[in-house]
Formats: structure tokens, sequence, C-alpha cells
């Protein structure tokens, strides 16, 4: 694929980056459309995307030191701070980026953390599968190899996949999902939940239930596993996430205190 833009010239930049900021850009736009929608304040999109990047940025940094290579940091801690080199963890940066967000729509401006829910859920799907196109032009987040007839050969000397191997395109079979996702919880939610909260939550339900699945396609070793090698760590967040979202369906008037 193509890890590098302008390669070989003074503005040489990680294609990675470039679409994850892109990503934000999109989502950013995209939320101060919901917004208008949901009767807030375009504005305070726009704070809370900036608010919810820096801590989503770290917290996908954070994920990936704790979870993926404690011992190479804590041997070379100087390079936690490398982070043009790669190194995040998409889980890490939702959740951080979403807990800090909660907390500044309740805690600090006191609004209603339903209708924030409802701007943010399908700018958070379009972000995420924009971003993943990144990951697809610098070749992480690889699939297993394939003999199936959507192999993705990669053959750039720069790219974090093994070359001149077919492999799942978990990459591109992401990015798709999340933009069918966006796509349809823009169209689904135009008029009001039947229950607050209920299309953040239906969000996180379906993404943590497709990137379970899509882990068993994945080849990148280094994310982490467990039980044998049988769950990875995103497997792990996805599963407490599903259960998370299957008690607050099953108990919601112990869960109203969640959205206001």
């Amino acid at each position: 694929m193509l890890p590098l833009l302008f390669s070989g010239t003074p503005f040489e930049t990680p294609t990675y980056f470039a679409l994850y900021l892109l990503g934000f850009l999109g989502a950013i736009l995209l939320s101060t459309h919901t917004a208008k929608r949901e009767g807030v304040s375009p504005v305070r999109a726009i704070d809370l995307g900036l608010f919810s990047f820096v801590l989503g940025f770290s917290g996908a940094r954070i994920f990936h030191i704790l979870a993926e290579a404690p011992a190479y940091y804590w041997e070379n801690p100087i390079r936690v701070f490398y982070f043009w080199q790669g190194g995040f963890v998409l889980y890490g940066g939702l959740i951080l980026g979403i807990v800090g967000g909660y907390c500044i729509v309740r805690f600090w401006w006191k609004e209603s953390t339903s209708r924030w829910g409802n701007v943010v859920t399908a700018p958070i799907f379009l972000g995420i599968g924009i971003g993943r196109m990144g990951c697809l032009a610098a070749g992480c987040c690889y699939g297993r190899p394939t003999e199936a007839w959507w192999g993705m050969i990669f053959t750039n000397p720069q790219s974090g996949a093994p070359l001149h191997i077919a492999l799942h395109p978990t990459q591109i079979l992401e990015a798709f999902f999340c933009f069918a996702m966006a796509g349809l919880f823009y169209w689904m939610y135009q008029k009001p939940a039947k229950r607050e909260g209920e299309p953040f939550m239906m969000g996180i339900l379906a993404y943590s239930l497709f990137r379970f699945l899509i882990e068993y396609l994945r080849g990148d070793p280094e994310r982490g596993f467990y039980f044998s090698s049988y769950f990875s760590t995103s497997q792990i967040v996805s599963l407490a996430a599903v259960f998370f979202v299957l008690v607050w369906l099953s108990f919601p008037k112990a869960f109203r205190w969640l959205f206001n």
C-alpha cells in the first residue's frame, strides 16, 4: 500500500496519521450536523471533538504501551513519546475518549448525555472507518494468510504487514462495516429514540460484536492474547462491552442514572 505520503521529500508524512486526522475531521463535520438535529450547540460539538481527540489519542497510546509492549517501553522509556512510529490501540482511544467526553457533557456542561450520545454515534463510526483506511495504508492490523478470492497482497517494504502473501483484508472489512453503521445510525435515529441513550448503546453493541468476530481473521500477533491464546485483548474488551449493554437492556431502571 502507501505507508508514506510525499516520500523522499521534506513533506514526507505517514499516511496513517493523515487519514487519522481526516477521520477526526470527518467525525467533527458530521457531529456539527447531528448536533443541529438534536438541538444542541454545533460549536460545542467541535469542542467535544477536540477534547475527545486528545483523550482518545492518549488512550490509544497508553493502551498500546500497557497491553501490547510493556517490557519494550520499560527498557526504552523515551520511546513512549515516539508516537510517529505508530503504536496505538483503537479500543484504548475509544474508552478514554468516550468516558472523558461523557464526564465533560454531564459534569462540566451539565447537558443531556442522551442527546449528545445521539450526536456522536454516527460520527464515531465514520471516524473509525476512515482511520482503518489509514491502517490499510500502513499495513498494520493486517489479516491472516488466506486463499480466498479477497486475499490482499502487500508489496511495499515499508509496510507493517507480511509481504507477498495473500491476507484477509481486515482493514477494509472493518472500514466498510463502520461506514455502513455510520449511515445506518444517522438514518435510523433522525427521530427521537424510544429509550434515552439507545443509539449510543446500540452502537457499542454493534461494534463490539463485529470486532469480536473479525479478530479471528486478524494476523498481527503483537496485539496480545489470553486464555491459552484463544482470546485477544480486543475480544476481551468486546465481551465486556457486550455484557454491559445486555445488562443495560435487561435492567433499565438500574441504569436510569446513566443517561439524562
